[in-house]
């Protein structure tokens, strides 16, 4: 409806429930010709971007591989089962904690290495609190053939809480965090270094700049519904949703 109405819009991540409701968000904008940006805003982060430089520098010379780990005890409303988070309910968010948070991951993968063009994996429900999956398994390959793993668990004990992206190389490895923000680490021959970039307070305030210079005409920001559709047919396809 607004972009019908001639208005930007602004799409909280995931950009919709479904692969399908991209496209047709993409098809209104394409046929209104009214941009539509999508709130990855962990692309434009200062962390970030260092881990981008690390890999663009050739800190650990070829990437070789990616791995996701991901662990968190349930919170205290999942277990009410009579009064569920909308994120664990399907019908509304598309998916349960999976759909929640595993976008900001596989945007910030996707943004750096290419699209992932294979994707097949395995969920289940081991807690039983919601109907919504809970603990999921996959595989995935970007456009350049670089492969990929990642585990999530949402019911795991605390003492098994993670949260874990390891992009390996054949001279090293960077392993970083998508939501705690830890130090991040790079492993080469000389050793362990730490870098922790620090983030604006207000996280969001880089990709409101660059989308707002965007509608003056003075940048161009990427972060839109095109690039953010990739990470929902990936969810998609891991979900078996497609």
């Amino acid at each position: 409806m607004s972009m019908k109405a001639g208005k930007p819009v602004y799409i909280e991540k995931p950009m919709a429930a479904s692969y399908e409701d991209c496209a047709r968000i993409n098809r209104i904008s394409q046929e209104t010709g009214i941009p539509c940006f999508v709130a990855y805003y962990r692309r434009y982060l200062p962390y970030f971007q260092k881990v981008r430089q690390m890999v663009e520098d050739g800190e650990i010379g070829n990437v070789i591989n990616i791995q996701i780990r991901f662990a968190q005890p349930p919170r205290a409303l999942d277990y009410n089962s009579t009064n569920l988070p909308w994120r664990v309910q399907p019908d509304i968010a598309g998916g349960g904690y999976f759909y929640d948070l595993a976008p900001h991951q596989l945007d910030l993968l996707q943004d750096m290495f290419g699209c992932i063009l294979e994707a097949q994996g395995y969920k289940s429900n081991r807690g039983g609190l919601y109907p919504a999956e809970d603990t999921i398994s996959a595989c995935f390959k970007f456009d350049s053939g670089l492969p990929g793993s990642g585990s999530w668990c949402f019911v795991a004990h605390e003492s098994a809480k993670e949260d874990r992206i390891e992009i390996i190389g054949d001279k090293g490895m960077i392993c970083f965090s998508v939501f705690t923000y830890d130090p991040i680490a790079l492993h080469t021959e000389r050793g362990r270094e730490e870098f922790l970039p620090e983030n604006p307070p207000h996280v969001q305030l880089p990709l409101i700049k660059a989308v707002v210079e965007h509608l003056q005409g003075k940048a161009v920001c990427t972060c839109d519904g095109i690039s953010a559709t990739p990470t929902n047919w990936v969810m998609d396809r891991i979900l078996d949703k497609l």
